[in-house]
């Protein structure tokens, strides 16, 4: 059972005092069905509750099925201008640990919690976290009870000790850049002692660098960074060639110094890669100024051309700019040149950003949507045709096909006895018939009109109404012939293209507009509801005649 955030205070206080209750007095038994635990600190843990402050091991000792506990502060997330600032809240260590271990069989408040509550996911934050728990001691928590048994942690604004413990001009002394790579060693201690990890997620840390991705387990399946300055696609290149071999997600987002040049690895170093999610939007760090803009000078070069591996099922990548319009269109050749070497591929999703010209720029929407669509989106399954249901009608009701097959034959049989002709085409019409349809198949359209001129001038006025329905007939067949050529003639110009058709989504975006912290929509454009316009009256016309 997964419970959304918890705010606010009073739904919280409810929901602690329903875990209070024994299980006795309960309809469900709802301590052992909460697994995913996401706690909002600001709004929740920064207050009282009923006069008293809240604590972690109130709600913990109540979860022994606990997998995944995240503690989140709303001055983490986007735009990541409050990260230096101090927060009123941080849990205890001991608080925590009391609320993870096992209950005493004295404890009459948690009965049946009997074993150690073991976390698969956790998030290490700094400003949450208490002071004395420094990087050096976070392997000792990772090897207790609790802990040793994640498979997904987080890591939330660490940075270096030399932006944070010394000055400007210290920053490049010696003691600092010891003190650098000391933190960096920690860090990546923390994460080897963890042997089931899997997942790993690093944001708004200036110790995501290439010196900590060299140092990181080569059985990771999922690499997440966000918001990490430090990182650029030479150390992620690096990186992938010697630990990708594992990965399967790979996420990347508002990473301001890392542009697409580690794609020409990722083919070879990723053989497992099944997901592509990249974020090229940042943020600034100052509202008073614009310092938002890429550090890199180009996104991808010409000479740059992106590999991919075989089992790629989503790329999705946003906001790409800095870039010209020749490396864009080496981007998108890449992917339909290999699109027979991506059967798993299911969904693509491309924003791109190219300062040309409007024209151009339609001109090139245009084309790889066009090209996109056609080579990798998955077409609509065809209807059944009408004979396909006729013939599965009859199979599933045979009496309906004898009584059918009854009918037939005695119209055959009326026929003879009162000596009339039947109502099929004769010898004559047979033969013509064939002939009619051998020049569809061959003849072009002046052929077939001169054939039924001469033949038509052998019937006699009595077959009038034959004639215009072979005429009618052979229209219809040179206009299939005609609008066959036209399609093996367009086929013939895309012979060398193939068609991938299994994307269930291929979105495509060109413009020229750069990606901005808020996205307004239609909602901030609307009146408010006291501002609204009356509802319009018919009578009102009245007044005007």
């Amino acid at each position: 059972m997964t419970l959304p955030r918890l705010s606010p205070q009073a739904s919280f206080a409810q929901f602690l005092h329903l875990l209070t209750l024994s299980p006795s007095e309960t309809f469900i038994r709802y301590r052992p069905k909460i697994e995913i635990l996401r706690i909002d600190v600001d709004a929740l843990l920064t207050r009282k509750v009923s006069g008293l402050q809240l604590q972690l091991k109130q709600l913990l000792k109540y979860l022994p099925r606990l997998a995944c506990l995240e503690l989140y502060h709303p001055a983490d997330d986007p735009p990541y201008r409050d990260l230096n600032i101090n927060l009123r809240w941080r849990f205890s260590k001991d608080d925590l640990l009391d609320g993870l271990v096992a209950c005493s069989d004295g404890d009459a408040l948690v009965p049946g919690k009997t074993t150690t509550t073991v976390l698969k996911s956790w998030r290490w934050n700094s400003r949450l976290a208490p002071t004395d728990l420094t990087l050096d001691r976070l392997s000792e928590m990772h090897e207790l009870p609790g802990f040793r048994g994640l498979r997904k942690l987080a890591y939330v604004n660490y940075q270096l000790p030399s932006m944070t413990q010394f000055s400007a001009r210290a920053r490049e002394s010696q003691e600092a850049q010891d003190s650098d790579l000391q933190a960096i060693t920690d860090l990546a201690a923390s994460i080897s002692v963890l042997p089931d990890l899997k997942h790993l997620a690093i944001e708004s840390s200036t110790l995501a660098n290439g010196s900590l991705l060299k140092r990181l387990p080569k059985t990771l399946t999922h690499l997440e960074l966000v918001n990490c300055w430090e990182i650029t696609s030479e150390d992620l290149s690096v990186f992938l060639m010697s630990h990708g071999n594992a990965l399967v997600h790979l996420t990347l987002k508002h990473c301001q110094s890392l542009s697409l040049g580690f794609l020409p690895v990722l083919g070879t170093s990723c053989p497992n890669l099944a997901h592509l999610e990249v974020d090229l939007s940042y943020f600034r760090h100052h509202e008073s100024y614009a310092d938002n803009k890429p550090e890199y000078a180009t996104l991808l070069e010409v000479n740059q051309i992106p590999t991919w591996p075989s089992s790629i099922q989503s790329i999705e990548i946003i906001h790409m700019r800095n870039w010209t319009r020749p490396a864009a269109e080496m981007f998108f050749g890449s992917l339909m040149k290999n699109a027979k070497a991506l059967p798993n591929l299911r969904r693509l999703e491309f924003k791109v950003i190219l300062n040309i010209e409007w024209r151009q720029r339609q001109e090139m929407r245009k084309s790889l949507a066009d090209q996109m669509t056609r080579v990798f989106k998955r077409k609509p399954s065809p209807p059944i045709e009408p004979r396909t249901l006729r013939g599965r009608h009859n199979e599933a009701n045979p009496k309906c096909s004898d009584e059918t097959t009854t009918l037939k034959s005695r119209a055959r049989r009326s026929t003879r006895i009162t000596g009339q002709a039947p109502t099929y085409a004769s010898s004559q019409d047979t033969a013509f018939s064939g002939e009619k349809r051998s020049a569809g198949k061959a003849l072009p359209v002046r052929r077939s009109l001169r054939s039924l001129k001469s033949i038509s001038s052998t019937f006699d006025a009595d077959d009038e109404e034959s004639s215009e329905d072979e005429l009618s007939l052979v229209h219809a067949t040179t206009r299939r012939s005609k609008g066959r050529t036209t399609t093996a003639r367009e086929a013939g110009v895309r012979d060398e293209e193939f068609i991938h058709g299994l994307c269930d989504v291929v979105d495509i975006q060109v413009d020229n507009q750069r990606p901005a912290e808020r996205q307004y929509d239609m909602d901030d454009f609307l009146d408010s509801p006291d501002r609204s316009d009356p509802e319009w009256n018919s009578d009102e016309d009245d007044i005007f005649d």
